[in-house]
């Protein structure tokens, strides 16, 4: 694979587009093209990126917030992207503030400005050009082990991972790959298309004749779903670890014994030359098993740490919601900062409860606790935690999410904290601690949202009576604050207002007589609810 961002802006669709920073990173390797719109950091976790793609953006959703498009920047450098090419500048980021163009050149990140004020250029014209060279150079390339090894060297360290190339691979091939140890337990693996879900134990079970393999050079057609598919295998060999399979799954064919030989060779040099330790069992290795939901590496790891996973019924995500320092610093002091926080964690649950797991997962702290599969709802211990971190982290928000009663109910956890995190703090700004009740209200508001206007409207319904009258902005406000920020504390809503208790219980008792109920009870409270938190999300 020999197509480097340079080659790239030879294509027609990008002859006007100028480098504008990073033009040392210009000689790395493109292996795909992707669009990113909506640029919130907070959701792009790894198992995003493939590496090694141009990223095609006009930074729409961050267009004002300059630090937001560094973070973006570091964001996309630290996966393993080759390249950000912004559309539509003058338009939408009216013009490259110095500080990003700053962050790119530190991190030899190219950064391709299409041409200002022009909003004649498609999105389409380069991603099929790109996508038609890279392509072509495929073709050619019968033997593709060097660009998967170069593609990996690239790579930051932690992002050399078994999950990485395996992901490279199956990009590269268009097949599912399972890797498994000798003992058929899974090691790793990466469905293509990336989304789909297939039942492996199933694959596996289908595939596996008599608990023997099938010989190398045949291939078994099975039948999952009504999906026919078509599985072989090959063995690799390691300097330090026992045997293993690699077996390809494919819809159409199955894998040609060439390509997959290649795709063995690549996991080989990688587990050799990198020492990769598919031993290693670590609080890390056991956090990421219990987030992927991956039971037999879980009980792998879980029972050389000597930890019961059954038991851990509570996790914490410690998330940033700031910035602090310049967009040149900004990438250390946020190491520094996810160090120090997890030390801060780490050490305050082990002087309050028995601590399980803490580490950093995807720019958060997570911790992981043992306590009881119901939780007395008493949440002293994360508001002490907090008034002990806000003297030294102004800038971080708590996730709690408590009787967790299945390591797959954690995972469907952190998947809502990662897809809805962002939509549950513009519902409740001011909150420091987020529940996971609070969570699912959000995912509940984002989908409504996404239904379309009409359907909205429905549920903006019970503010009508407010919003006839010329007051209408200050009681809504004043409605909002009592029930999403206060609850419905009339001392809390003034404090937050910054109005008297008595002219916030004057607003309150007005409202109660244009909506015709008591808006402290239920269910008219809830509709009301409802209805402020999808205001607040599109106003």
């Amino acid at each position: 694979m020999s197509i480097m961002v340079s080659d790239c802006l030879n294509l027609s669709a990008l002859r006007e587009a100028k480098v504008v920073a990073g033009h040392r990173g210009l000689n790395k390797i493109v292996s795909s093209v992707s669009v990113l719109e909506y640029a919130d950091i907070s959701l792009l976790v790894d198992g995003l990126f493939l590496g090694n793609e141009l990223i095609i953006s006009a930074l729409v959703s961050i267009k004002d917030d300059v630090e937001a498009q560094c973070r973006l920047i570091h964001r996309l450098h630290e996966v393993g992207e080759v390249g950000l090419i912004l559309y539509y500048t003058g338009i939408f980021v009216l013009c490259l503030d110095r500080r990003l163009i700053q962050t790119a050149d530190e991190l030899d990140f190219p950064l391709i400005c299409m041409p200002e004020n022009r909003f004649d250029f498609r999105y389409s014209e380069a991603i099929s050009e790109i996508l038609g060279l890279v392509i072509k150079d495929q073709m050619k390339e019968t033997y593709f082990v060097t660009g998967i090894i170069d593609r990996i060297t690239q790579l930051q360290e932690k992002q050399q991972t078994i999950g990485a190339v395996m992901r490279m691979l199956s990009d590269r091939l268009h097949c599912t790959l399972l890797l498994a140890n000798h003992n058929m337990e899974q090691r790793g693996f990466a469905a293509w298309p990336m989304a789909s879900r297939w039942a492996y134990k199933e694959i596996l079970d289908e595939y596996l004749q008599n608990q023997q393999l099938p010989p190398l050079e045949s291939s078994v057609c099975i039948k999952i779903n009504d999906i026919t598919l078509y599985i072989n295998h090959i063995s690799i060999t390691f300097e330090t670890e026992p045997i293993m399979y690699l077996i390809a799954v494919n819809e159409y064919h199955p894998l040609l014994v060439y390509h997959l030989k290649q795709a063995a060779e690549v996991i080989q040099i990688f587990i050799n030359n990198w020492q990769y330790d598919f031993g290693i069992a670590d609080s890390y290795a056991l956090m990421q098993a219990i987030l992927e939901d991956d039971p037999p590496r879980m009980r792998q790891v879980a029972k050389s740490l000597n930890i019961d996973v059954s038991s851990i019924h509570t996790m914490w995500a410690l998330k940033e919601v700031g910035t602090k320092g310049s967009a040149s610093n900004e990438l250390q002091q946020k190491q520094n900062l996810r160090i120090k926080r997890t030390m801060i964690t780490k050490s305050f649950l082990q002087e309050h409860r028995k601590l399980v797991l803490v580490d950093t997962v995807n720019d958060s702290v997570i911790a992981f606790m043992n306590d009881s599969p119901f939780h007395d709802g008493d949440d002293g211990l994360e508001k002490t935690f907090m008034e002990v971190l806000r003297y030294k982290d102004q800038d971080s928000l708590l996730v709690v999410c408590t009787n967790l009663m299945t390591t797959s109910d954690v995972r469907n956890a952190y998947t809502l904290l990662q897809t809805c995190l962002d939509t549950c703090h513009r519902i409740y700004p001011y909150k420091r601690i987020i529940y996971l009740h609070e969570l699912q209200f959000a995912e509940q508001c984002m989908s409504i949202l996404e239904q379309g206007e009409a359907l909205t409207e429905n549920y903006l319904v019970p503010l009508k009576p407010l919003q006839s009258q010329e007051d209408s902005n200050e009681l809504i406000d004043t409605l909002s604050a009592f029930l999403l920020d206060a609850q419905c504390n009339m001392q809390q809503t003034g404090e937050r207002l910054f109005l008297h208790k008595n002219t916030v219980k004057y607003r309150i008792n007005k409202i109660k007589q244009r909506i015709g109920y008591d808006i402290s009870k239920m269910p008219g409270a809830y509709k009301l609810y409802l209805a402020v938190a999808l205001y607040r999300l599109i106003n």
